[in-house]
């Protein structure tokens, strides 16, 4: 019986935040499987970058010449797929000013030495970083109502 209510619990609690549109989703939630690959946002353009632990190093390099902005999320993750298309709207505004720099949490342990560098409980986080470290400027979660003038608003303080 217990199970049971455990069981309807944690389907209740999902069902709520789907429905509620929740504004940031646990980082370490049950693995939804992951839509087929899209093509990448830019892929001639320099300043978008996918990150991985194989070339985290020289995307902090590059902290040091342009602000980079880590952007923690997964394709399951609602919040992350309506916060996507104002981030590549507003990098596209402001011509390569900062790196985006994404980072897939998507699969179970994808990039995780990364993401439990920065403590990263819940996606989307965007992370300013320069000079290879994080400024102490985060934005977490995504609201449509306010987000969007939110998210232009800490972009400019880049």
């Amino acid at each position: 019986m217990g199970t049971r209510i455990r069981m309807f619990a944690a389907v209740a609690a999902m069902t709520a935040g789907v429905l509620g549109g929740a504004a940031a989703t646990p980082a370490i939630a049950a693995q939804a499987p992951a839509p087929a690959a899209s093509a990448s946002v830019a892929p001639q353009d320099e300043t978008v970058i996918d990150v991985t632990s194989a070339n985290y190093d020289q995307v902090m390099e590059m902290s040091k010449t342009k602000p980079v902005v880590l952007d923690f999320y997964a394709s399951w993750c609602g919040p992350c797929q309506k916060m996507a298309p104002y981030l590549e709207k507003y990098h596209a505004a402001d011509n390569g000013k900062w790196i985006w720099a994404k980072v897939d949490l998507s699969e179970q342990g994808q990039n995780k030495e990364i993401a439990d560098k920065y403590g990263i409980e819940y996606i989307p986080t965007l992370i300013d970083v320069s000079s290879g470290q994080e400024k102490g400027s985060r934005v977490v979660g995504f609201d449509e109502g306010s987000g969007p003038n939110d998210l232009r608003t800490w972009l400019n303080n880049l």
